[in-house]
């Protein structure tokens, strides 16, 4: 639908109406709208009083809006399953096309300040957080909690939106890349690495580092729960390669997810895509008895294992138990 009328949506002209038929069109589309106080990019506060919570695609909503304030801008609201990188510099832009190629044929709207908005749909079962700023210069919009300033909204100082790749329904949108999804989603901090006396990635060294990563998912408060999951469940596919076996690994993640509060379905869907992935790229495991930040041992300058600062404190309390224990019963305490 609005690829036939790209034409009267790239350069708005001044028209009252064309505001109200750009909002119609973004709504047949599937996206929610709501108007924004003209000349600025906020919500305009007279007519939706609680911001993007108002947002709508009836069209008896959208007619009163802009009957009532004809020169409101348009506010667009992807849903859920939609991303929209937010690129607020043009350098920023072109380094991005640059590096991922395929970015050209995506649904582009270009900004007043040079940068663009580029318009994905995300792989079922992975959600983003619209307040993390993953790469430098670009912010994740859409995904029913953050809108965009859409064409053919203009500024006080003139300057407007314009289409350069018309939009199209959400379901129609191209997938975010593979290695651009990955770079938005921020590596997860290691788990205390595990010991067991077995070479190289033994089944129970893998087993353990699955427990760790679970636990680490359980214990997520809500808010991050989603994110922490992907995060463990592409850590956890990076073993699949070493001999973790996949179902082991993902009933393991599920439950821990379930343990801190997701839903079953959501749950699953975020396990196998982050599996998926992960199992790509194989984690490099560390020798037995090494550890990068201090776990259970790690190796002495001799080239002996050593106990860990955390170890040795250990140690300590069951030699000062030990010594109690020892004078009790000699009768010195």
């Amino acid at each position: 639908m609005f690829k036939n009328q790209r034409s009267r949506f790239g350069g708005f002209s001044a028209s009252r109406s064309a505001a109200l038929e750009a909002a119609q069109a973004y709504a047949a589309m599937g996206y929610r709208v709501l108007p924004l106080t003209p000349g600025e990019k906020r919500p305009h506060g007279g007519l939706v009083p609680h911001g993007l919570k108002e947002a709508s695609r009836e069209a008896a909503t959208l007619e009163a809006w802009w009957r009532a304030c004809p020169e409101a801008g348009v506010g667009l609201l992807a849903p859920e399953g939609v991303l929209v990188l937010d690129v607020d510099q043009g350098e920023v832009w072109e380094a991005l096309r640059r590096d991922f190629p395929a970015l050209e044929a995506t649904p582009r709207q270009r900004t007043p300040k040079g940068g663009v908005h580029l318009f994905f749909r995300l792989p079922e079962g992975v959600r983003l957080s619209a307040s993390v700023r993953a790469l430098e210069g670009v912010d994740l919009r859409g995904m029913g909690r953050a809108y965009v300033v859409a064409a053919p909204t203009r500024l006080k100082d003139g300057r407007t939106y314009t289409w350069e790749v018309p939009l199209t329904p959400p379901e129609a949108l191209p997938p975010v890349p593979q290695p651009l999804l990955l770079k938005l989603l921020p590596p997860p901090p290691p788990p205390r690495p595990a010991w067991t006396p077995g070479e190289g990635a033994s089944p129970a060294r893998l087993r353990a580092l699955l427990e760790a990563y679970a636990d680490r998912v359980a214990a997520t408060p809500p808010g991050q729960r989603h994110n922490t999951l992907i995060r463990y469940a592409v850590a956890a596919g990076g073993l699949l390669p070493h001999g973790l076996d996949p179902r082991e690994a993902e009933e393991t993640l599920v439950g821990a997810a379930l343990e801190a509060g997701l839903p079953e379905r959501e749950a699953r869907a975020a396990v196998a895509w982050g599996l998926e992935v992960g199992a790509g790229s194989p984690l490099a495991l560390d020798p037995p008895g090494f550890s990068a930040n201090g776990g259970v041992f790690r190796k002495a300058l001799c080239g002996k294992p050593e106990p860990s600062p955390s170890q040795k404190s250990v140690f300590r309390k069951a030699a000062i138990y030990r010594i109690g224990g020892l004078r009790k019963r000699r009768g010195v305490v």
